[in-house]
């Protein structure tokens, strides 16, 4: 028996196993697990780039254990997470990472136990991020052998339609406008900006690997992303980005070059969002979190809910603003932009043009710099009355 197929098999068995110890969860999942595509470019990112690789690897621990701490401490005072968690993350796991990926069962037991076919779409999104590092990294490849491996590791991820995000775009209205939405970002707002942090670096990382016409200019925005990175834990309540970062926006190269790739990973990163929502907010009973987040995972898979044409999403992507995400992640000015918007707000978008029609929780800062009349609307967002807003946020110093 191969590698692969002793993988498959045991996660089979480990999946039934550990569905069968949870009695008030227990059913039979078929979901199992996928490996690498087989090419000659495989972990090269980790080979060339190795500190960028290993945050990666701090960021699974991240992700892990936010969802079993949601899910096993419910009651828990937020400073577990807004503090001590947080400072063990930003002060020693992300300063001296994990030098190989994690089994991330191993840290989340519960959440597996409970939701194991999003952990296995997060997994296989995780896998095709990784081999798109490589590709990009690899120096034997020209622009045209990159990027026929993007399309064929993106036809390799959707041979598992079980486990894949739709390469369509989704309106934000499926991540945060849902009746559980904003719970997560409301009741941690300084770890919901780590994450968000997290996904800059992710999807911002690609730039680099582009814009870089030889391996030291390559190498040297890598270095310079890295830093920009660590530069948003400064000031965490103001300096991590106030709006979930979308690909066309921070990696605009990237997503120009890869469309379907880049709406992908939106999608896995709104889903994130999704999933810490629904394991914090108690109006969703425990015994109903489980089918919450399979019905959210049915409806980023589709290519029917919440869909909007690719022109309205870079509209979308637009309008939300740069700089509320953290910035570009190449080509920044040494000072972090001053966001525009009051941390969390959530702006609303017409489905079929992208363009912004409202602010349905929180408030504009400021001028959308860069942003056309046209991505805005043409009326004035409405204010949110339901709560007293957050004071105006200052400019950002490094």
């Amino acid at each position: 028996m191969n590698r692969h197929a002793v993988r498959t098999h045991l996660s089979r068995v480990i999946l039934a196993v550990m569905l069968i110890a949870e009695p008030v969860q227990a059913q039979w999942v078929t979901t199992f697990e996928t490996f690498y595509l087989q090419a000659s470019h495989n972990w090269t990112f980790r080979t060339r780039y190795r500190s960028a690789d290993r945050l990666f690897n701090a960021f699974d621990y991240g992700h892990a254990i936010l969802y079993e701490t949601l899910l096993t401490k419910p009651g828990a005072d937020s400073t577990l997470l807004e503090a001590h968690i947080y400072d063990r993350l930003t002060k020693k796991i992300l300063l001296s990472p994990p030098r190989v990926p994690l089994e991330e069962t191993a840290i989340e037991p519960m959440y597996a136990r409970l939701a194991p076919e999003a952990k296995a779409m997060f997994d296989w999104s995780h896998i095709l991020h990784r081999q798109i590092y490589d590709v990009l990294a690899d120096e034997r490849l020209d622009d045209p052998a990159r990027d026929r491996e993007v399309q064929r590791l993106i036809a390799y991820y959707k041979t598992r339609p079980d486990l894949a995000f739709s390469s369509k775009p989704k309106s934000m209205e499926l991540m945060q406008e849902q009746p559980y939405s904003l719970a997560f970002r409301q009741k941690f707002p300084k770890f919901n900006g780590l994450i968000w942090g997290y996904h800059w670096f992710q999807v911002g990382l690609y730039e680099p690997l582009l814009t870089g016409t030889t391996p030291a200019e390559r190498e040297a925005g890598i270095r310079a992303t890295i830093g920009r990175f660590f530069q948003m834990l400064t000031d965490p309540l103001r300096t991590l980005p106030y709006q979930m970062p979308m690909t066309a926006a921070v990696a605009p190269l990237f997503a120009a070059r890869y469309p379907e790739a880049a709406i992908i990973f939106d999608n896995l990163h709104s889903m994130h969002d999704v999933v810490s929502d629904i394991l914090a907010n108690p109006a969703v009973p425990r015994n109903q979190k489980r089918a919450e987040i399979v019905k959210a995972g049915r409806m980023f898979r589709d290519d029917t809910s919440y869909v909007m044409p690719v022109a309205a999403w870079l509209t979308m992507s637009a309008a939300m603003g740069v700089n509320n995400m953290g910035g570009p992640s190449v080509g920044f000015s040494p000072d972090l932009p001053a966001p525009t918007v009051t941390r969390g707000a959530v702006m609303q978008h017409d489905r079929a043009t992208g363009r912004m029609t409202g602010m349905k929780v929180g408030e504009m800062t400021g001028t959308m710099e860069g942003m056309s009349h046209e991505q805005m609307g043409h009326d004035t967002p409405p204010r949110d009355t339901t709560r007293t807003p957050p004071a105006p946020v200052k400019p950002r110093k490094p």
